[in-house]
């Protein structure tokens, strides 16, 4: 009887409860939470270090009070910066944000937090500092000075995606440190181990290391004695003269995903640094039959390789050119064996031909590497007065002939002395006095495609990054880099000096897109840049 009666009041109650939900007005005070925005914060914050100020001015709004400021005393606000120990460090208590970057060239990580004291909900904004110098970050050129040759190091220095600066003679010596005379190459190493990347200026002089405030790259600290290339990263001490340096890549189990470097002399002499190992360097020249040898030729200094980045192949390949005997050498990782490694091995033709690479009395005139088709490397061949492009492909554990074009008719190739090679397109671009031409390798085609006022050309160049992993890898932790650095990766950078130019700074660098498949260029809106010395050679400083 009791449980009836409780079941009767129930139902009661609740078909009470249904009817007063039927006549709600709308009059009930519901505790709304608050939901607090944080905006005009960018994930990336980029400053030069020690030079300019972090000025912050963040939009902070409530979802019930609206735009909140530092006059609303229900809220307290706090930046944080991660120091050095990995500690949360407090610089600033208010809404905006403006300090001194008093910071190392690098990635900072800072937090602002904005907290309700009547609740003590915590808003967070973690964002990102990037200290720079000039030199931490852009485009390396270097160039030659003035009627001497002094070499002069300048740069297009990259301060965020949307500020690029010039810089010039950016190199500091010190005190009783030689110049360099004769700019030869930039010589890049690029890799996240223990090594830490290597940039390599390189004359018909010296060669050296141009070290950086960090392993992954820093801005560029005085040369000095130690920074000689032979004494810092050689296990022997010739008397050579370093002037190119070129990266062999693979997908070696290594965390620097090459496998070797391998550095050829004026004299030419060819050494190789097994990268994979430890504690390892340069050694005896490896233009020998046998590890350790008696230099048996002399090599062009020149090295073939592939540009493509990642590269799934587990070893090496680069290709070389006895000048001695006239034919094609290459350097193999096969095997991993370092007395391998430290050798140059004879090519033998193809059973299916379609050039020998024993050349007769041809002499190579350079090699163009590139990322098309795996790892096409373009060798343009003198004999006589005529010139030829032999086509070698690196990317796929084997060396493998693809084509040859002889005797090439294309309008001043035969005088040609710059030239870069696409990875796009089937195209060939060199330059002559103050023109680049175009020449397609499918139809034979040929055309002139920049002319430059008073200007001459000194040099042409793509510019493909160093970093193992590729692009993607370079630019994870900011995916909107990823199209802008694919882009870069594609257009062509032309170098030239103004004929009439009296104060050795005549340089001129413009970038270059590239359209109607290859056979023509439209300059990059603002990208003309003057002030530079003759530029020599240009390659990308990566900053990570």
């Amino acid at each position: 009887m009791n449980i009836l009666k409780i079941s009767r009041l129930l139902i009661l109650w609740a078909c009470l409860f249904v009817m007063s939900c039927a006549e709600d007005k709308g009059n009930y005070n519901y505790d709304d939470k608050a939901i607090i925005f944080i905006e005009n914060i960018s994930q990336m914050v980029s400053v030069l270090a020690n030079a300019e100020y972090i000025d912050l001015k963040p939009v902070v709004t409530s979802s019930i009070e609206g735009t909140i400021d530092d006059q609303n005393t229900n809220f307290e606000f706090c930046y944080q910066r991660k120091n050095s120990e990995g500690k949360w460090v407090e610089v600033g208590d208010k809404k905006d944000l403006y300090m001194l970057a008093a910071l190392d060239a690098g990635t900072h990580s800072f937090l602002f937090s904005v907290t309700d004291k009547r609740t003590k909900v915590k808003t967070l904004r973690l964002f990102y500092v990037n200290a720079t110098t000039v030199t931490s970050d852009g485009w390396m050129l270097l160039c030659n000075e003035g009627p001497e040759e002094r070499v002069r190091l300048d740069m297009l220095a990259q301060i965020s995606i949307d500020r690029i600066v010039p810089a010039y003679d950016v190199i500091q010596r010190e005190e009783g440190m030689p110049e360099q005379y004769h700019a030869a190459n930039i010589g890049f190493y690029s890799t996240n181990g223990s090594v830490g990347n290597r940039i390599i200026a390189m004359s018909e002089d010296a060669a050296y290391w141009l070290q950086t405030a960090s392993k992954t790259g820093g801005e560029f600290l005085n040369l000095t004695n130690a920074s000689e290339l032979k004494a810092s990263m050689f296990l022997t001490t010739p008397d050579d003269h370093i002037v190119n340096f070129v990266t062999v890549p693979s997908d070696v189990p290594y965390k620097a995903n090459h496998d070797a470097v391998i550095c050829v002399s004026r004299e030419g002499n060819a050494y190789a640094w097994n990268t994979v190992l430890e504690d390892t360097g340069f050694e005896y020249p490896i233009n020998t039959s046998h590890r350790g040898g008696t230099p048996e030729y002399r090599v062009a200094p020149y090295v073939g390789t592939t540009l493509k980045r990642p590269l799934s192949s587990k070893f090496g390949i680069a290709l070389l050119f006895d000048t001695d005997n006239h034919r094609f050498v290459y350097w193999s990782g096969e095997g991993g064996s370092d007395d391998n490694k430290q050798v140059l091995h004879s090519l033998e033709d193809p059973e299916n031909k379609k050039f020998s690479y024993q050349t007769g009395n041809m002499d190579l005139v350079c090699m163009l590497n590139t990322a098309f088709s795996e790892g096409t490397v373009y060798c343009i061949m003198k004999e006589g007065n005529k010139r030829h492009i032999y086509e070698v492909n690196l990317g796929s554990e084997e060396i493998r002939q693809t084509a040859c074009h002889l005797d090439i008719t294309a309008e001043h190739f035969a005088e040609a002395t710059c030239f870069a090679a696409s990875s796009q397109y089937y195209v060939i671009y060199y330059a002559y006095g103050n023109k680049v031409y175009a020449y397609n390798l499918g139809n034979k085609t040929c055309k002139p495609v920049l002319t430059l006022d008073d200007e001459e050309i000194t040099c042409l160049k793509f510019n493909r990054y160093d970093f193992p992993w590729g692009v993607v890898q370079l630019c994870s932790k900011y995916q909107e880099l990823i199209p802008i650095y694919q882009e870069r990766e594609n257009q062509l950078i032309v170098g030239s000096y103004k004929n009439a130019a009296t104060d050795n700074n005549g340089g001129m660098l413009r970038f270059y897109n590239i359209n109607e498949s290859g056979m023509g260029l439209t300059l990059n809106p603002g990208w003309e840049y003057s002030g530079y010395a003759k530029i020599k050679d240009i390659r990308y400083k990566e900053a990570r």
